[in-house]
């Protein structure tokens, strides 16, 4: 290591003038190219923009991460500033006599010259403020375009956010007219139902769920005519069975069987039952006394025969009497199955009308709260237009002004520049120049590669 060390000293030595050679023309160059670089102007101007949540609702976003969103607006800003819209502005504010569209050409060498930047970096991150900045030859030439370029911008910022706030008021007033003529015809469909059907109106409302009137009018109705109908159907099928039981013991021989309910003191047949119960207890306890042509005998089973036959007489009667009642209860019943049979449509009816009335109801509220909602989205977007928000939200901080030195180039540092550049690039030619040198110079070479001590050296006169 030390050899090598040595060897370096040793060539920097011996190729000395060789590095200063090239050092003196490197540090020559950057000199002349510190001093002939044209300087070059920097005017800015710095501008604020807050980012809100917009009153406007077509222009409002969902979004929670304003980071993001900030730095989203900022790069928009950026490219609207840059946009062929605010430079080609920019030329007719410096220019106003100049009329025609301007050249792409000359709107690129303007946008080249052009830079929007956050104030510490590269990336909008952390800070809502912005810088446009224009370079020149001439500070005067940077300023005036700086300041026309932001005079430019800022102006077609307040053009772009009144047309969006305009189009917000101008749509959502058109939206609310349309749903205020669709609320009003709701409405008349409604009104035109209430009053068409005021009476069935009575019981759709009796109708409502936890009314305590729910009980009248045509259901109460069908309830107690169910009732008296299920009423009329149970003695209806006690008077068939009470008939086929009096006609079976009417038709069969012998003294027919009287049911308990049909004996009632003073009627016929309780009399002729009582009679002809006493004529057949006579008549056994008369028959084992005396023969069968006796004749107290004959007479008393002839008036047996005799108050049998009007027993079923009366019997006969009585069934007749109870068909006929019968027959009063099947007429009834069959009127009240046509008055349940009415109710029933009755109450379907009111159904139907109960839930045509519901969906009135319920189109004219949803009619009526979508005009809510956009009438007052339309005041949002009239407070939005009358604040003139892009007043508020962006701030020019800083106009442009003239600088009073340049931007670049910076001359001290071309020839500190240089002076480095200079001194490392002769040291690697002169390293270069002795590698491809392959004479002896020094012991060590004499060492190396002849492989033999050396006893002493005459020293170079």
């Amino acid at each position: 290591m030390q050899n090598i060390f040595r060897e370096f000293v040793f060539i920097l030595f011996d190729r000395l003038r060789l590095i200063i050679m090239v050092f003196l023309a490197v540090f020559i160059i950057s000199i002349a190219l510190a001093v002939s670089l044209p300087s070059i102007y920097r005017s800015t101007a710095k501008f604020s923009l807050i980012v809100p949540q917009n009153m406007d609702p077509l222009q409002r976003e969902s979004s929670f991460d304003y980071g993001n969103r900030v730095r989203r607006f900022l790069q928009d800003q950026k490219e609207l500033i840059l946009s062929n819209r605010v430079l080609e502005r920019s030329i007719h504010i410096l220019h106003p006599d100049q009329k025609g569209s301007i050249s792409a050409k000359q709107m690129n060498m303007i946008a080249q010259n052009l830079d929007v930047t956050p104030p510490g970096g590269e990336t909008f991150e952390g800070s809502n403020v912005f810088i446009l900045s224009y370079i020149d030859p001439s500070p005067t030439r940077a300023t005036r375009m700086a300041s026309a370029i932001a005079q430019s911008y800022f102006e077609v910022y307040q053009e772009m956010a009144q047309t969006k706030t305009d189009y917000s008021h101008s749509f959502f007033q058109e939206q609310t007219q349309k749903l205020n003529q669709e609320m009003l015809e709701k409405a008349n469909k409604l009104r035109d139902f209430e009053t068409k059907q005021a009476l069935a109106l009575i019981e759709i409302l009796n109708l409502e769920p936890g009314n305590a009137n729910s009980e009248v009018g045509p259901n109460a109705l069908l309830s107690q005519f169910l009732r008296s109908y299920h009423e009329l159907q149970t003695e209806l099928a006690g008077l068939h069975v009470s008939i086929e039981a009096l006609e079976r013991e009417i038709n069969k021989k012998g003294i027919p069987v009287v049911l308990p309910e049909m004996e009632v003191t003073g009627r016929s047949i309780t009399v002729f039952k009582t009679k002809v119960s006493q004529l057949q207890i006579q008549l056994n306890e008369m028959r084992p006394q005396f023969k069968e042509n006796y004749e107290p005998l004959k007479q008393v089973e002839q008036e047996l025969n005799l108050s049998v036959d009007s027993l079923k007489k009366e019997l006969t009667r009585s069934v007749d009497a109870q068909k006929m009642t019968a027959q009063s209860i099947e007429a009834r019943i069959r009127q009240l199955e046509k008055i349940i049979h009415g109710l029933r449509e009755r109450i379907q009816t009111t159904a139907k009308e109960k839930a045509t009335y519901s969906n009135l109801q319920q189109e004219y509220n949803l009619a009526k709260e979508a005009y809510s909602q956009a009438r007052a989205q339309l005041e949002q977007t009239r407070l939005a237009s009358s604040l003139n928000q892009e007043k508020q939200f962006l701030t020019l901080i800083d106009k442009p002004v003239v600088p009073d030195k340049p931007f670049k180039p910076n001359r001290f540092l071309i020839a500190v520049g240089g002076m480095v550049a200079g001194l490392l690039l002769g040291i690697a030619i002169a390293l270069t120049v002795d590698h491809f040198d392959h004479r002896i110079k020094t012991v060590y070479d004499i060492e190396s590669h002849l492989n033999v001590p050396v006893l002493g050296s005459v020293s170079s006169v």
